[in-house]
């Protein structure tokens, strides 16, 4: 009797254990064709917000090249590296005694070839009237003619080089077009500078970039118009607003990261190139159907998928696209419809058309 009661308590713990196995193992429930375990969860719509970081470094909005328009003699310099500099301040100052001087004799030439003009002109119709009453020659006149020409010419000459004075005058001074911090300096009093030499580059510093670095797997999730909120060691109790004003198309082999420009308004110019802080990025999808990442196969391949279970309890292959990721749930752009139970536990052991039994329930928080 005990023998047989021994007998039929380890027959039941073993039927207990095969029938648990078949419950929880997916292979051994296919070999008696029983129903697969999986969980499931219903596709339900609801909002994502996704907090992308990047740490980076700030930098100008854009940068302007000053460049000489005379050459002359270097008298001031009133500014240094790093300085901030408003619309119109002082940059560079030249000596202008010579561009006065070949000013002062410009004008005198134009004086005098317009003279000289009027006297050829009245020769010419002296001669033209002289020619009318057979009193004077033909070459005469055309000696007349060419003089004038020549007057004409010379006070054309005279007329450009009293411009191009007036234009070196002009810039004799150079004064910044904007408000920017100085970059470079490349030319000291006393230097002697010539046409179109590089001698001041601004940075422009009204707005500026952070150039925020992002990893390569969020590539597809940045995108130009998204707000941003950015933090600065140097300003530790003050976080800067912005927005991607730009994204680098290209990916840093070494580090596997992009660049995501944050366009941050700098009015009070506190903000500096170089200085370093970490941006938040936010991404929202409003009202889009979404699952728990866990149910995705391949999700960062060319080809992710879940399994959907149908009204008989088979489960079926089906490819999607995706969206953003957030709190581990994943938006899914196309592939699903609300309402379809997708697989979040078991599918890596699942074939195509499987029957399936859903062991738990759960769902997604809204």
């Amino acid at each position: 009797m005990i023998f047989l009661v021994v007998c039929c308590l380890l027959g039941m713990l073993v039927f207990k254990a095969v029938l648990h196995m078949i419950a929880t193992d997916t292979g051994k429930a296919r070999r008696v064709h029983a129903p697969s375990p999986v969980e499931t969860v219903p596709v339900r719509r609801q909002t994502l917000e996704e907090v992308i970081g990047g740490s980076g470094t700030v930098e100008q909005f854009n940068t302007v090249l000053l460049t000489t328009q005379i050459s002359a003699r270097v008298l001031e310099v009133p500014v240094k590296i790093g300085d901030i500099v408003k619309k119109r301040d002082l940059l560079v100052r030249w000596d202008d005694r010579l561009i006065q001087a070949t000013l002062e004799s410009n004008r005198q030439f134009v004086e005098t070839s317009n003279i000289k003009i009027k006297n050829e002109t009245r020769q010419v119709e002296r001669y033209i009237a002289l020619v009318k009453q057979h009193m004077g020659t033909p070459l005469d006149l055309e000696k007349a003619e060419i003089a004038l020409a020549d007057a004409r010419e010379e006070l054309a000459k005279a007329t450009m080089g009293l411009r191009q004075a007036e234009i070196a005058l002009e810039h004799v001074q150079m004064r910044s077009p904007i408000y920017g911090i100085v970059l470079e300096r490349l030319v000291n009093p006393d230097e002697t500078t010539h046409n179109d030499q590089l001698v001041i580059k601004l940075g422009a510093i009204e707005t500026v970039l952070m150039a925020a670095k992002v990893t390569e797997e969020k590539i597809h999730s940045v995108q130009l118009g998204l707000s941003a909120e950015v933090s600065f060691p140097a300003f530790p109790a003050e976080t800067f607003r912005g927005k991607i004003f730009k994204i680098d198309p290209n990916t840093d082999p070494v580090t596997r990261t992009f660049t995501a420009y944050v366009e941050i308004n700098n009015p009070d110019f506190r903000l500096k190139p170089g200085i370093s802080g970490f941006a938040h990025i936010h991404r929202t999808a409003n009202d889009v159907p979404a699952v728990p990442s866990v149910a995705i196969i391949n999700p960062s391949g060319d080809r992710a998928s879940v399994f959907v279970v149908d009204s008989r309890g088979h489960a079926n292959l089906r490819n999607v696209s995706l969206g953003i990721v957030a709190n581990a749930i994943t938006e899914v752009t196309s592939g699903l419809s609300e309402g379809e139970r997708v697989v979040t536990v078991g599918q890596l052991y699942l074939k195509e058309n499987d029957k399936v039994r859903s062991t738990s329930k759960s769902n997604i928080a809204k």
